[in-house]
């Protein structure tokens, strides 16, 4: 039964990453679909009575460009489903003041925001449309956040170059921004992607700067020890829909662009029985992710052993945690 609802409803974006995946193409923007999608779902939730979390997740392009959608879906949702959840992905350099304020203090409409590094790292990868940094938007928006009371939490795409910086970035969040937990996602890369045990390298060394500053990591990497640790098994596609801007179904926002969709949504949709007939292994749960994940396991078990239980942070970042 789908309990996270996972909504993509632009491509547009009003910053170039310099690595950014999401594939250019030709969608409709289509706002009242996707407020009649998260009204179907929020009926779906309240009339199941579940134990799980429900959840909304905007993710994109920036959602926050369609903040007329958001903030109808985040009233809608969360005036009527009382342990409901709204998570919103965003580069957090248009965020809205004036509709955040009616949500002041809201504990349950929580923001993940892209941060790769100090701010000459940040905005060589992460620029505004009009070729400028976006490092300056971003820490006013967060800061905005924080005056607001509404949970923040930062992510930090990890290569060999942020790798460097991770100190410096580390330290930035904690003191300046007081901020004790950090997400790392591994750089996806088409072409000369990174081995397998670069990739672990760059976690182990992440993990270790962490401990340093006493900052909780977490990320997508998480993911990979469902095997040893079973709180973290990935449920996509089967607790998850993702809807594009193309009203198209997939199980997972990483699917987009990679793997073909389910389905295009219906007025009928079935939120009880979805089951996503998709694959992971274009994306995910190679044999690589696997020698990743045992290689972590074992890094926990020797000098992490606070990573062996989910923690809120995981809960927080990923609506494919059943």
């Amino acid at each position: 039964m789908v309990t996270s609802l996972y909504l993509m409803p632009t491509g547009r974006c009003n910053c170039i990453c310099k690595y950014c995946y999401f594939p250019v193409g030709t969608e409709k923007e289509n706002p009242e679909l996707f407020m009649k999608i998260a009204e179907s779902f929020t009926k779906h939730i309240i009339s199941s009575n579940t134990t799980a979390r429900p959840q909304i997740r905007f993710t994109g392009g920036e959602p926050w460009l369609e903040k007329e959608l958001l903030s109808a879906v985040t009233d809608h949702f969360l005036t009527r489903v009382q342990n409901g959840w709204v998570v919103i992905n965003t580069n957090g350099t248009i965020l809205p003041e004036n509709r955040l304020k009616d949500f002041k203090g809201e504990k349950r409409l929580i923001h993940v925001i892209s941060l790769d590094g100090p701010e000459l790292l940040h905005d060589s990868r992460r620029k505004m449309q009009n070729g400028n940094g976006s490092f300056q938007k971003v820490i006013k928006g967060i800061k905005m956040l924080q005056d607001l009371k509404l949970p923040v939490y930062l992510n930090a795409v990890l290569d060999c170059e942020s790798s460097a910086h991770l100190p410096e970035l580390i330290r930035f969040i904690s003191d300046e921004l007081g901020l004790k937990e950090l997400s790392v996602s591994l750089l996806h890369l088409d072409e000369n992607p990174l081995s397998r045990d670069e990739k672990y390298n760059l976690l182990e060394n992440a993990y270790s700067e962490a401990s340093n500053h006493s900052v909780r990591l977490g990320g997508h990497h998480r993911l990979l020890l469902g095997r040893w640790i079973p709180e973290l098994r990935c449920a996509a596609g089967s607790t998850t829909a993702l809807v594009d801007p193309n009203g198209m179904v997939h199980a997972c926002q990483r699917f987009v662009g990679r793997v073909k969709p389910d389905c295009s949504w219906s007025e009928d949709f079935d939120w009880v029985n979805f089951n996503s007939k998709q694959s992971c292994g274009p994306v995910c749960g190679s044999h690589d992710d696997h020698h990743i994940g045992k290689k972590l396991y074992e890094l926990y078990m020797k000098k992490h052993p606070e990573y062996l239980q989910v923690h809120h942070l995981d809960m927080n970042l990923f609506g494919v945690l059943s």
